[in-house]
C-alpha cells in the first residue's frame, strides 16, 4: 500500500486523532448501550456466544441461533477474532474490535485519496467525511456483526492495487472474503475493475478466487454446517421472492421502482454529493452489494439504518476520491485548490447527512453520551442485574433460558436459549429444527416487561405447575430454578401414542417373529418436529426386515418395496428386537429426511429431530450392550419435499451396516 501520505507527521497526526476520536466515542456509546440493556440476543448475543465457544473449544453449535454458526453465514473471520476472546473474554471486546475496524477504513481511504488526488488536506477531509457517514455510524451502533469487518479490507484492496502492492492486495482480498459469503460478489466486481484499469493478471486472479470461494461457501461450507445450503432462497426468507421470480422482468420493474429504493440511493449518494458517479467503473463494484440489499425486499436492508452497507460504502468513498481526482484533472489550471474545495464539499455534505440520518448525530454526541451515562447511573441497571445474575450457577455447562434483552450479558454459556425457546420455537434454526428438550433448561432469567405477550401463558404454566420456582427478583426481572421435571403440555389419552419412552406400549409388544413392525400415521397439520401428540389408530401396520426408506420425492416406500401409503406430514414408528453379544461398543448412525429419534430399551440414544436432508448424518455415543435381546425403536417423521431414512450400526471392524432384523449387534 502507498504509505507516502503517512510520511508527513502533521497529516498522520491529524488522521490518527480523527480515527482515535471515532473509536473512543463509538466504544463508549456501544458500551453504554450494552450496559443499559439496549442490545439483543439477535444479533450480538449470537456472535458473542459463537466467539466464546470458539475460544474455549466448545464447538460450533449456537444455542441462540439454533444452528451451527457457520451454517448461518460463512463468518470464517470469527476464527481469527476468537484469540482476542482468549485474552479478554468479554462482549465489550467484540464491540471494540468492530469500532476499530470501521474507523480503520479511514486509513487506506486517505492513502488512496492522496495517491489519486495528490493533496493531503483533501485526503484528510475525505477520511473525516467517511467517519461522519451516517451509514458507517449506524452500522457501528447496530449490535455487532462480523461481516462489517470486511469494510477496511475492501478499501485496503483498492488502495494496494493503486500502487501495485499485490502481496498486500492478496492479504486484504482473503481477509475480506472470510467475513461473509456475499463479500465474494463485491471482490469479483473489484477484480473486474482491476482487470480493466490496473492489472489484467491480478484482476483475473481476483475474479477466479472470488468465484471459487463463493461456490465453496454456497455448495460446501453452508450445506456441511446446516444440511441445507443457502436457505434464504426459500421458505419465506428474504430472498425467496427474488428466487421465485428471478426470470420475471415484471418483478424487477416492481422492485426497482419502489420509493424505498430511490430513497436508499439518495441517502447513499447525497453525503458524497454524487461525485462517485464520475468514476463509473469503480462505482460499479458497489453494484453487487446494492443489488443484494434491494432484491432482498426487506426494509432492513434497503436503507442506511442497519449494518448492511459494509460492501457498498467503502466502494462509494473510493469512487468519490477517484471522482474528485478526475474532475480536478479535467480543470488542470486549479487542480490542487479545486480538489480541496470538492473534498470540503463532500465533508460538508457528510456533516449535514450526519445531522439528518445518523442515529448518533454530531449534534447529539455529548447529549447522547450524557443521557446514556445518567441512565446507567440513576437506574443502577447493571449493578442490579449483576446482583440478580449472581444467583445463577457459575458452571457454564448448566443450560439456562433468558429474555432476549438479557441474553447478551449471559452468553458465555454452552447452552443459553432465547426464551421462549426451547419450549416454543422462536427464531430458531432454519425451520425450527433441532430444538432442545425443554427439560434440559435448569434455570431461567426473565425480564417480564420485555417478554413477548405470546409467552405469558407459558410463563404462568411453568410457575403455576411448580416446574420452576423463583429464587430472586428485582422489579420486572426474576431468576428461577427448576424444581420439578418437565410437565407435558399435551394430555395423553390411554392407548394414545406418547413420547416413545418409559414403558411405551409399543416397546412392550415388539414383533415376535424376528421382524420389524412399522406403524404409519398421517397428520393433518404440518409436522415439523417429533412433538408429543395425541395419537390415532395407525393408517397401516407393516412387517419389514430393514430400517430403511430409500430417498424419494414421491410416496414413501420401504426398501423391500412395500408402500407406506403416505408422503408429506407423516410419522412412522419402527420397533423390533435385536440380539447383542455384549463384546464391543457400537455406535448407531442415521441419515434422515426429515427427522427421527432412536430409542434403546425405552431410553433415547440419538436425537435427530427437526427437518433435515439425507446428505447429513447423526451418530449416537458409543454403547456397550448387554449380552441379551434389546428393543430398538425409531420414531421418524416426514414434513415435505424429499424423504428418506437409513438406520445403521457400527460393527467391531468399524464398518457401518444397515440395521436389519437378522443383525446381531457386537
Amino acid at each position: 500500500m502507498n504509505r507516502s501520505f503517512f510520511t508527513n507527521p502533521t497529516a498522520s497526526a491529524i488522521l490518527t486523532l480523527l480515527v482515535s476520536l471515532y473509536i473512543a466515542f463509538f466504544c463508549a456509546t456501544s458500551f453504554l448501550t450494552y450496559w443499559n440493556f439496549g442490545m439483543s440476543a439477535y444479533d450480538i448475543g449470537i456472535h458473542d456466544q459463537a466467539l466464546w465457544k470458539l475460544s474455549t473449544n466448545r464447538g460450533f453449535f449456537n444455542t441462540i441461533r439454533g444452528m451451527n454458526i457457520w451454517g448461518d453465514h460463512c463468518w470464517i473471520i470469527m476464527a481469527l477474532i476468537a484469540p482476542f476472546y482468549v485474552i479478554i473474554p468479554r462482549l465489550e471486546t467484540l464491540l471494540t474490535l468492530q469500532s476499530i475496524a470501521l474507523a480503520a477504513g479511514a486509513l487506506p481511504l486517505a492513502a488512496y485519496a492522496y495517491h489519486r488526488i495528490g493533496s493531503r488536506p483533501a485526503a484528510i477531509l475525505l477520511a473525516a467525511a467517511f467517519l461522519l457517514s451516517p451509514a458507517l455510524q449506524n452500522m457501528n451502533l447496530e449490535n455487532a456483526h462480523p461481516e462489517v469487518l470486511a469494510l477496511p479490507f475492501l478499501l485496503w484492496m483498492i488502495a494496494a492495487a493503486e500502487v501495485d502492492s499485490w502481496p498486500a492486495y492478496g492479504v486484504a482480498l482473503l481477509l475480506a472474503l472470510f467475513c461473509k459469503e456475499d463479500i465474494a460478489l463485491t471482490t469479483f466486481a473489484i477484480g473486474c475493475y482491476i482487470f480493466i484499469r490496473r492489472n489484467k493478471v491480478a484482476g483475473a486472479m481476483t475474479m477466479l478466487v472470488s468465484i471459487a470461494y463463493f461456490l465453496i461457501c454456497m455448495k460446501l461450507i453452508l450445506p456441511y454446517w446446516n444440511g441445507s445450503g443457502f436457505f434464504r432462497f426459500r421458505g419465506g426468507y428474504w430472498f425467496s421472492d427474488f428466487w421465485g421470480h428471478k426470470f420475471d422482468i415484471a418483478f424487477y420493474h416492481t422492485v426497482f421502482t419502489r420509493p424505498s429504493v430511490s430513497q436508499y440511493l439518495e441517502k447513499l449518494l447525497l453525503p458524497v454529493v454524487g461525485i462517485a458517479v464520475l468514476d463509473p467503473l469503480l462505482l460499479l463494484a458497489a453494484l453487487p452489494g446494492f443489488l443484494v440489499n434491494v432484491l432482498s425486499g426487506n426494509t432492513y436492508l434497503i436503507g442506511i439504518d442497519y449494518h448492511y452497507n459494509y460492501h457498498t460504502l467503502p466502494i462509494l468513498f473510493a469512487a468519490t476520491a477517484s471522482g474528485i481526482a478526475r474532475l480536478s484533472g479535467w480543470l488542470r489550471s486549479k487542480e490542487r485548490s479545486l480538489s480541496i474545495l470538492l473534498a470540503l464539499l463532500v465533508f460538508a455534505a457528510s456533516v449535514i447527512a450526519n445531522y439528518s440520518w445518523s442515529q448518533t448525530s454530531v449534534s447529539a454526541w455529548r447529549v447522547g453520551l450524557t443521557h446514556q451515562w445518567q441512565s446507567l447511573r440513576n437506574s443502577r441497571n447493571w449493578s442490579r442485574f449483576a446482583a440478580l445474575a449472581a444467583n445463577l450457577p457459575q458452571d457454564p455447562d448448566i443450560p439456562i433460558a433468558a429474555s432476549h434483552n438479557l441474553v447478551p450479558a449471559l452468553t458465555h454459556r454452552n447452552e443459553i436459549y432465547m426464551f421462549p425457546n426451547p419450549w416454543k420455537i422462536n427464531y430458531w434454526g432454519i425451520a425450527g429444527e433441532n430444538v432442545a428438550a425443554p427439560g434440559r433448561v435448569m434455570w431461567l432469567m426473565l425480564d417480564t416487561q420485555a417478554t413477548n405477550k405470546d409467552a405469558t401463558p407459558l410463563i404462568a404454566r411453568l410457575f403455576n405447575s411448580g416446574e420452576f420456582q423463583t429464587v430472586a427478583e428485582d422489579g420486572p426481572w426474576l431468576v428461577a430454578k427448576r424444581v420439578l421435571p418437565p410437565i407435558s403440555t399435551t394430555a395423553i389419552r390411554p392407548g394414545a401414542i406418547s413420547p416413545p419412552a418409559n414403558g411405551d406400549w409399543l416397546l412392550t409388544s415388539p414383533p415376535t417373529d424376528k421382524r420389524v413392525r412399522a406403524l404409519v400415521f398421517q397428520e393433518k397439520l404440518p409436522l415439523l418436529s417429533l412433538q408429543p401428540f395425541v395419537g390415532q389408530q395407525p393408517l397401516v401396520e407393516i412387517k419389514t426386515d430393514t430400517l430403511e426408506i430409500p430417498e424419494t420425492n414421491q410416496e414413501l416406500i420401504l426398501s423391500d418395496g412395500q408402500a407406506l401409503q403416505v408422503k408429506d406430514n407423516s410419522r412412522i414408528l419402527f420397533v423390533g428386537k435385536w440380539q447383542a453379544r455384549g463384546e464391543d461398543e457400537t455406535v448407531f448412525r442415521v441419515h434422515a429426511d426429515d427427522g427421527c429419534r432412536v430409542y434403546l430399551d425405552g431410553e433415547m440414544i440419538l436425537d435427530y429431530d427437526g427437518p433435515h436432508s439425507m446428505g447429513n448424518e447423526a451418530l449416537s455415543k458409543p454403547l456397550r450392550l448387554a449380552n441379551t435381546s434389546h428393543v430398538i425403536m425409531v420414531d421418524y417423521f416426514e414434513w415435505g419435499g424429499s424423504a428418506g431414512l437409513r438406520v445403521e450400526w457400527r460393527d467391531s471392524n468399524g464398518q457401518f451396516n444397515l440395521l436389519e432384523s437378522r443383525s446381531v449387534l457386537p
